[in-house]
């Protein structure tokens, strides 16, 4: 049980602001409740809504105001989000246009740039397919077109399209909309296609991603490039896309949940837009599956890649390089290994003994496979006996490789597959320090190129040029280059086998990032990336055995092991019906667990609009009641799509004899029988609240979008858009190998003793941001181990946010330094609360332990149904031992594959109070009036009188966050109003907290444990030391 502090409480004072408030028809809560039900845990009060209409009518119509202001700025303001206009369709027959668009082709085919890459294009293996493809899409609404790598369906097939429309008088009403699931994947396929027409992109060729566009000239007769979450923005204002005639979906062998969810999007839209046009392009593999989704569609397939590929397997690398290790490296390797395919099955859900069992099996076949390699050296069986039925698991092996194929030939690039981006950088560090004169940065021999979804895509664009004379060029990628992205001269690939997948574990509300083995189809798109330009050669770093054996035909898809946040509230912004309806017609239904997961979630982050409360006493009765309502409700819908679907039936019926398969052209999806059964989840039908279709519309994780609404609303603006858009960015440290604790020790003194690593974010941008000359900039990124790069893309997504925060009204200007909404940008104390309400309900509890009478290592004190956690030792709070119970709020927390707890990666110690004022429901204690149960586990021991004090205070300021939330406006600061006495009263409580002094376990550079006081109030007063002029002494500050 925790004591509520009563420094710096006024109570005369928060009564007045009460009752002032009440007057003003708001913060009406019953004293006597039992039980507390804050903003945060349930919509509006009904009590506080039947006292609201009585009493505040004018409220109430500014509120419907609002909403029509809100719908007004989202739909013709969110450019951002979509290029359409709404109300107002673009495809419209025009005869003159037509004709124009007609002779504009016939000149561009007589150029003689088009006549050149016409040549080129010919010799694609798509080619020779182009009047089938465009004749079976004009006589079927869905087709799926399966082809290997470097056939050149993602370039060539929306060209085929849009030049047969054109061609047939029907530009004016022909616009190509194509998916990919990653950004620079759009951004060099559009230039590329733009290349191959002869034009720049703008003219009729353009891309949208998040945050970059090029739009074409005009809408009508143009190809777009979008990512898939882009297209799945223009539904807001376009849910039909009636402003689209055909749909390209590339790359949905890969299964990605965004991908999925638009697929399922597609198949509703298909029965009430009979004139769409949806092409389905896939690897060659599950086809099939695809096409039994939408109703067995027709499906056409291209050959092959242009060259042969000659396939290598790691007992043929072992051989014909020659590799060694010697038996201490082996014998440290084998250490690695010895649990992985234990782990490996339990992750797949076998117990135990199941999975041991399974290990010794598969052990058996493999030693038996093992024993017939006659022509391997002992060292090489080793080595295969130590990888054992994995890949090779260290970055020694593709850097001799890589030496070994550039002595033996004399042209073509090496691509390199390895899972990660630390992979990226320990694969080119230990190439450099192998061979500096081969590979070393200045090396006019070798250039290397990184390549992964982070970095910038300006600085991408190199690897696709050809190298100069007497250079060869090193692509070190993740599985991003398996897709869209293709290098023309790539010749060798090495594929080390493994690959990141994140994984999502609901019952303990956890992710886990670990390196796996890839599928066959992984290993089929990366052999793929070969031969392009003559014979390819693939080296895959797992053995034959494992191919055959081990490997599984593909990756689990993404929609059954990832949150699920993102598809639900894009289903309740879109109104696709129910959740349960809409998840169970996914190609691939997640498990109910998760579903409901993220619907309990939702509710708890004030996204959802639950009429019925779901806490407390009656919530069984209240489900039992949801279920009858989602069953009736169900059941209507279903009539209504029957009915539906009759009457679309009878629209259009082409044959067709030589598609392969499927005979209509207007595509009826069949119901699909459901793999889980949703029905009656609470949320199910509830629709997004005010705050939730924010949240939905801002595109980040919905705790960030939070973060940034808060932030904007309490006058702490930079600072939130700052840790926003680091956490969904990425962290802008780097960690060399070599200088750990010089890293840490400069994190620990960019801190400024708030405890809060998210603090040390805004200060890394707040001091960047200061400094003019790029001198200065580089010398303070080099002294605290920033990567310059990162920051400055931070800073860039920083103002694309503030844009987005100005839009929705919440801030004045659209600059992330708003005079108006930083009014209180250094108040660490409201920062530290505002991250409570924003990453709630990520809160720790650490407990302080004593041993032998001293202070030890805390105890962690979770949600029960979080599990054990742990904080990560880089965080500046891994080492806090407190003396008196201390909060903790975070926002990433995963578990490695070999981990049996939790690991909380960034953390900002809280005291109790923003707990009281953005946490869950509060209940009172029926035997002891003085304590009270927060969120059902955290107990706090207070004066009853002075906790309803702070309850009808919080109250009070739910109904100021719901107005904004419902009609967003700048924050009224102004003392005399009402809205800014109880915000400055609130400010006021949480600046005047007590926060417990703490010690920290001794660091490698210390002498022995120190206390650090945990307030950061001054936290402007300390920044001084990190400005420019002090750059020389960062060294000491430290």
């Amino acid at each position: 049980v925790v004591t509520l502090d009563t420094t710096g409480i006024n109570v005369a004072h928060i009564r007045d602001v009460i009752a002032l408030s009440k007057k003003a028809g708001l913060g009406l809560q019953p004293s006597t409740s039992d039980e507390v039900s804050f903003l945060s845990s349930t919509s509006l009060n009904e009590d506080l809504e039947e006292f609201r209409e009585a009493t505040t009518h004018d409220l109430e119509s500014h509120a419907d105001k609002g909403d029509e202001i809100r719908t007004y700025l989202l739909d013709h303001l969110s450019t951002n989000f979509d290029p359409t206009v709404p109300l107002k369709k673009l495809l419209v027959r025009r005869v003159e246009l037509d004709a124009e668009m007609q002779q504009e082709l016939q000149s561009k085919q007589l150029s003689c740039s088009y006549t050149h890459m016409l040549k080129t294009r010919s010799k694609l293996p798509a080619f020779d397919l182009r009047n089938d493809i465009t004749n079976t899409v004009k006589n079927n609404q869905v087709l799926v077109i399966s082809g290997e790598t470097g056939c050149g369906k993602t370039t060539q097939v929306p060209q085929f399209l849009l030049e047969s429309e054109v061609s047939r008088g029907n530009g004016s009403v022909t616009r190509i909309v194509v998916t990919q699931p990653r950004r620079i994947s759009a951004i060099s396929v559009a230039e590329r296609v733009a290349a191959e027409r002869g034009e720049s992109i703008g003219n009729s060729i353009g891309y949208q991603v998040q945050l970059e566009r090029r739009y074409p000239r005009r809408i009508p007769g143009s190809i777009m490039y979008v990512t898939t979450g882009m297209l799945l923005q223009w539904l807001h204002s376009d849910p039909l896309l009636e402003n689209i005639s055909h749909v390209i979906v590339d790359e949905v062998h890969e299964r990605e949940f965004l991908g999925d969810f638009l697929l399922t999007v597609l198949r509703n839209i298909a029965k009430l837009r009979p004139e769409l046009r949806i092409i389905l392009m896939s690897a060659t593999l599950n086809a099939d599956e695809i096409s039994a989704y939408f109703n067995n569609c027709p499906k056409l397939h291209i050959p092959g890649r242009l060259f042969p590929v000659q396939t290598f397997f790691l007992e043929d690398v072992l051989r014909m390089t020659c590799f060694w290790l010697p038996d201490a490296a082996i014998a440290a390797m084998a250490r690695e290994q010895k649990s992985y395919l234990t782990r490996r099955y339990i992750g797949e859900g076998l117990s135990k003994s199941d999975a041991r069992k399974a290990t010794n099996e598969r052990n058996n076949e493999f030693h038996k496979w093992l024993v017939e390699q006659k022509d391997q050296s002992p060292n090489g069986l080793k080595i295969l006996r130590t990888v054992d039925v994995d890949a090779y698991p260290m970055s020694d092996l593709i850097v001799h490789l890589t030496n070994y194929i550039l002595q033996t030939s004399d042209h073509g690039s090496i691509l390199i597959f390895v899972p990660g981006i630390a992979a990226i950088r320990e694969t080119i560090k230990q190439m450099r320090a192998n061979n500096p004169y081969l590979f070393g940065e200045s090396s006019n021999l070798v250039r290397i190129y990184p390549l992964h979804s982070q970095l910038a895509v300006s600085k991408q664009r190199g690897l696709f040029d050809p190298p100069p004379p007497g250079q060869r060029k090193v692509i070190v990628a993740t599985n991003i280059a398996e897709t869209s992205i293709t290098i023309e001269d790539v010749v060798y690939v090495i594929d080390c086998g493994r690959i990141k997948v994140t994984n999502y574990d609901a019952s303990s509300n956890t992710n886990s990032l670990a390196p796996m083995l890839v599928s066959r189809a992984n290993a089929a798109q990366r052999r793929g990336r070969a031969g392009r330009v003559r014979l390819g050669f693939c080296y895959h770093l797992f053995s034959k055995f494992v191919y055959d054996n081990v490997m599984p035909e593909f990756l689990l898809p993404e929609m059954l092991r990832m949150r699920l946040e993102d598809v639900i509230l894009r289903i309740k912004l879109l109104q696709l019906g129910p959740v349960s309806e809409f998840l169970a017609n996914c190609m691939s239904p997640p498990d109910q667990k998760a579903v409901e997961r993220t619907l309990h979630f939702l509710h708890e982050i004030q996204a959802l609009n639950l009429s019925d409360g779901t806490s407390g006493k009656d919530h069984e009765h209240l489900s039992r009641q949801k279920k009858k309502l989602t069953a009736r409700q169900l059941r209507k819908q279903r009539k209504q799509m029957a009915r539906n679907a009759t009457k679309n039936a009878n629209i259009i019926v082409i044959s067709d004899d030589d598609d392969g398969g499927g005979n209509d052209a207007n595509f009826q999806p069949e119901p699909l029988p459901s793999k889980n059964s949703y029905i009656g989840l609470p949320g199910d039908n509830a629709p997004l609240s005010p705050l939730g279709e924010h949240l939905a519309r801002l595109p980040m994780n919905p705790q960030l979008a939070k973060l940034l609404i808060l932030g904007a609303l309490f006058g702490c603006l930079e600072p939130a858009l700052a840790v926003a858009s680091c956490l969904n960015y990425r962290d802008p440290f780097e960690i060399p190998l070599d200088k750990q604790i010089s890293a840490a020790k400069s994190r620990l003194g960019l801190s400024q003793n708030t405890l809060s690593d998210h603090w040390v974010y805004v200060t890394v941008v707040q001091n960047f941001r200061q400094l003019t000359s790029a001198v200065e900039r580089y010398r303070f990124c080099d002294e605290y181990f920033i990567r310059e790069n990162v920051v400055s893309e931070i800073i860039r997504l920083m103002g694309d946010y503030a844009r987005l925060l100005h839009e929705h009204r919440y801030i004045a200007t659209p600059s992330p330094t708003d005079p108006g909404a930083n009014i209180n940008m250094n108040n660490f104390p409201l920062f530290r609360a505002i991250l409570c309400g924003a990453l709630f309900p990520n809160i720790l509890n650490l407990v302080p332990q004593l041993k032998d009478g001293r202070v030890c290592r805390p105890k962690i004190h979770a949600r029960p149904s979080e599990g054990d956690i742990s904080i990560n030792p880089k965080s500046v709070n891994g080492n806090v031992w407190p003396a008196d119970p201390v909060w903790m709020v975070y926002f990433t927390k995963t578990r490695m594959d070999n981990s049996t707890c939790s690991t909380v990666l960034d953390t900002t110690i809280i005291p109790l109070r923003p707990v009281l004022f953005f946490s869950g429901s509060i209940q009172s204690n029926l035997i002891d009036s003085t304590v009270f149960t927060v969120d059902n586990w955290i107990k706090v021991q207070a004066n009853p009188v002075l906790f309803r004090l702070i309850r009808d205070l919080r109250a009070c300021l739910d109904d100021i966050l719901e107005s904004k939330f419902r009609c967003p406006s700048v924050t009224n600061w102004d003392p005399s109003s009402t809205e800014g006495r109880v915000l400055h009263t609130v400010v006021n409580l949480l600046a005047n907290e007590l926060v417990p002094t703490v010690q920290t376990q001794r660091y490698p550079w210390e002498p022995k444990a120190f206390e650090r006081p945990s307030g950061g109030d001054d936290v402007q007063s300390s920044q001084s030391k990190f400005t420019a002029s002090h750059l020389n002494n960062q060294k000491q500050d430290v």
